[in-house]
């Protein structure tokens, strides 16, 4: 039998290391090779959950009861912001990196660790079941990432109305222009981590309709109306709000 109880909490040390890199530009090779580095303890998780009956119910707590208890020694406002990065690195980095390994042993860990991540409500904060290839996917959709995620929240297909007249403006009035180019490359940076951070949220729903309701149809508007230079800075003013109030650490 296999003792994870000091192997997985230094795994979760390592990648809390790891998030000031979850950029656009660094998270692919990153992963990766985080992934090479750790495919060992993968395939020994693997071959625990093979060999052991016992072995999701001794496991999949080891990570939750440590950063629990490492918040509890915490003030509340400290606790607060660590949380934040806690999340952010189980959704960024070990979630996803247990499901990458495509072995059922540590994607069924991975699954059952999220559900024990949960119960011990620590804070506010929803931890998600994410991988790679969706986080990954996220920094290829840019401008529009935080687009989809309002829209996906109420139900709208891929190829609604909003998400098409928003890819179409990034494509032919954004990118046309350096300024332009430059604002998207940045929000490749930004918008996923954000939406994460927002995703975490239990009024996630909440947000997102507000976003609707007052930026994204305002933004819209002046897009029919030729406003093209005014539905840029209403969005960008709408990402610096969000990012304010919702992005904490997870996003700088």
């Amino acid at each position: 039998m296999k003792d994870y109880t000091e192997l997985l909490p230094q795994l979760f040390e390592e990648m809390l290391g790891q998030i000031k890199y979850f950029k656009k530009k660094t998270y692919q090779d990153l992963f990766e090779s985080l992934f090479e580095k750790h495919r060992p303890l993968m395939e020994a998780l693997q071959e625990s959950y093979e060999s052991e009956e016992d072995f999701l119910d001794r496991t999949a707590g080891i990570i939750p009861d440590y950063a629990q208890e490492k918040l509890s020694h915490l003030s509340k406002g400290k606790r607060e912001v660590q949380m934040v990065d806690y999340n952010m690195s189980m959704a960024v980095y070990i979630v996803p990196l247990l499901k990458y390994s495509r072995q059922e042993g540590p994607a069924r860990l991975a699954k059952e660790m999220v559900i024990r991540w949960n119960e011990k409500k620590m804070m506010p904060l929803i931890l998600q079941e994410s991988s790679y290839e969706e986080i990954s996917g996220g920094f290829k959709k840019g401008f529009c990432y935080i687009t989809t995620a309002i829209c996906k929240s109420r139900g709208l297909p891929d190829d609604c109305e909003e998400l098409t007249m928003l890819r179409s403006y990034r494509d032919t009035y954004l990118l046309a222009t350096e300024e332009g180019r430059r604002l998207v490359e940045n929000y490749y940076d930004t918008a996923p981590a954000l939406v994460l951070c927002v995703d975490m949220r239990k009024d996630a729903a909440k947000i997102y309709e507000r976003l609707y309701k007052k930026e994204l149809t305002e933004c819209l508007s002046l897009i029919r109306a030729g406003q093209n230079e005014m539905c840029k800075e209403r969005y960008v003013d709408m990402v610096k709000h969000l990012q304010r109030s919702y992005g904490g650490t997870c996003t700088h």
